[in-house]
């Protein structure tokens, strides 16, 4: 039996152990999940190591960029994002791939968020960063930016980065930034510079209502949570890895006891 796990530090906060155990017992699948807290100077030997041993494994931060330098093969959307998040073990061949992408698609879908015409802001630089505004870009016709703590820099075609100081009126703004993950309480902009009345999408799932999120309700604006996210990314892992496909609401579902 070969096991799959999410690689990434740290991943203590992560529910997909709990969550994808569930899925295989319910399911008759001999297989298990595991969190591997991962050193950066132990990546590349982590690769080599799947190679022979691991079915597959899904990526978060910080490794998500380096991941995609790693793998052998790359889709579309890792090619034009220099993100993955998900890799498959092909005999022995290492495939990336990027389902962050559908996820967030699910997200805007499920919460009926409509990006066309809109102006985006994205906050954050990382892999999440750059897998939504590809996401973005690439199915709606929106104005879309992305504020770092590095201005100045190209993080995709046509994108170069401006500072979160330039924030100004926008109708969705984004954190794609680790920032209000549990146990963390920190924002990446203060309140002050969230735009009244903007919708908030956060990708993080744990808190569910994260700093960011409260933020812009006291702003009077509508809140999305990262939970779709996640859910739609990992249904997408379950189909390539496993080849078996499992219904929104039995992952939605399982997703909630377990976060709870």
């Amino acid at each position: 039996m070969k096991f799959s796990c999410l690689i990434g530090f740290p991943v203590g906060q992560s529910a997909g152990q709990d969550i994808y155990s569930k899925i295989f017992r319910n399911h008759g699948i001999n297989s298990r999940y595991y969190a591997v807290n991962l050193h950066r100077e132990n990546l590349e030997g982590f690769f080599e190591f799947a190679r022979e041993n691991v079915l597959g494994f899904n990526v978060t931060a910080p490794y998500k960029e380096m991941a995609a330098e790693l793998v052998d093969i790359k889709d579309e959307v890792v090619s034009a994002t220099g993100s993955a998040n998900l890799v498959k073990n092909i005999n022995g061949k290492l495939a990336g791939y990027n389902s962050d992408y559908n996820g967030f698609l699910l997200l805007l879908k499920n919460n009926g968020i409509d990006p066309d015409g809109k102006k985006i802001v994205i906050m954050g630089s990382g892999g999440a960063a750059r897998t939504v505004a590809y996401a973005l870009k690439a199915n709606h016709n929106a104005d879309v930016s992305i504020a770092s703590r590095k201005p100045g820099v190209e993080i995709m075609p046509g994108i170069i980065s401006s500072g979160y100081d330039s924030i100004k009126g926008c109708d969705i703004i984004i954190n794609c930034t680790p920032l209000g993950m549990y146990p963390d309480t920190r924002m990446a902009i203060p309140v002050e510079k969230i735009p009244a009345g903007a919708t908030g999408i956060d990708v993080i799932y744990n808190p569910l209502e994260t700093p960011f999120l409260k933020a812009v309700k006291l702003k009077g604006g509508i809140t999305v949570n990262g939970a779709d996210m996640f859910i739609g990314q990992g249904i997408e892992t379950l189909k390539k890895l496993y080849e078996f496909s499992v219904t929104y609401e039995e992952f939605r579902d399982i997703f909630y006891e377990k976060i709870k």
